[in-house]
């Protein structure tokens, strides 16, 4: 009788029925896909993710799946994985798409999804969901487990990962650019902020160089136990305040102005200075070296 049921309980609407000749109407049965859709398209802000029906969608291009609810996969030819990607809603693609233009698509369609596996999808989610989460080190982003370095060096790599560069990836190497961006710093957030927008280009360093073995060794260093001097990559320091140079590798003197030579003392790195500084301390920062070290000769008072 054109009163509405949505909040009726039980007896409401059989009090309903049981008026003089009720007249009823009939809707389709509610679809959250397209229903969520037309909300998002009413949102004031325009979140990096959200919950379209059964799926959380990073807005990617393309749209990239952080996280399902139960039976989400059911209609699919497979289960629907984290990290799959939509490339099309109702059969007309949307790789390149907006959020709008997704979010448009099924609202005036079924909102069928069509969905694929791929490399890019697994970083883009990774990177996403590391967002969300307290930070750790190392820590897994998709098929990489990064150490938050300057800039961030490889932990480990999924073998699946491997047959996505030119040449295989070790541990110890670096993040070299992404998307063509590339930076010295270990931030974090940011680089996970690249991470999932990811588009298709991503580049890594190997681990040869004299600052990414000086980070590796340094790293290695605290996890062992305090010893009168250790081996950090291309050069050997005894724990004196400051640090003394005992040993280094001749192809590492190129990074000096000077002749490095037994007896030097290590007095600074990252801007910082060294004296009076623990070992674990000075290891902390080595393990973050951004390529400034200051080394003074033996002979040089340190002030």
């Amino acid at each position: 009788d054109g009163t509405p049921t949505t909040n009726l309980d039980r007896r409401g609407v059989l009090k309903l029925l049981l008026g003089p000749g009720p007249s009823l109407s009939f809707r389709p049965p509610r679809d959250d896909a397209r229903e969520s859709a037309a909300d998002a398209l009413n949102r004031t802000d325009k979140p990096a993710s959200e919950w379209v029906g059964k799926f959380r969608l990073l807005w990617s291009k393309p749209p990239t799946v952080l996280e399902m609810k139960d039976g989400a996969s059911a209609g699919y030819q497979r289960p629907v994985s984290v990290g799959d990607v939509v490339v099309a809603v109702d059969g007309t693609p949307v790789m390149t798409a907006s959020r709008e233009e997704v979010l448009k698509l099924m609202v005036q369609g079924y909102g069928k999804l069509s969905l694929t596996s791929n490399f890019d999808g697994k970083l883009r989610a990774g990177a996403a969901l590391a967002l969300d989460a307290p930070p750790s080190d190392p820590e897994w982003v998709g098929p990489f487990q990064f150490r938050w370095t300057a800039p961030p060096c490889l932990a480990d790599v999924k073998p699946e990962a491997q047959s996505h560069f030119p040449k295989p990836l070790e541990r110890g190497d670096v993040l070299n650019s992404v998307d063509g961006c590339t930076w010295q710093t270990g931030d974090r957030d940011e680089v996970l902020r690249r991470l999932a927008n990811y588009d298709c280009r991503l580049s890594f360093a190997s681990s040869g160089g004299f600052d990414h073995s000086l980070r590796a060794a340094a790293r290695a260093a605290l996890d062992q136990p305090d010893a009168e001097a250790d081996q950090l990559g291309p050069m050997t320091v005894k724990w004196t305040d400051p640090p003394t140079v005992l040993w280094i590798d001749e192809p590492a003197q190129r990074h000096f102005k000077r002749r490095v030579t037994k007896g030097d003392r290590l007095v600074g790195a990252n801007g910082q200075s060294l004296k009076t500084l623990s070992r674990r301390q000075i290891l902390e920062l080595l393990s973050q070296f951004d390529g400034q070290m200051q080394i003074a000769p033996a002979d040089c008072p340190v002030m």
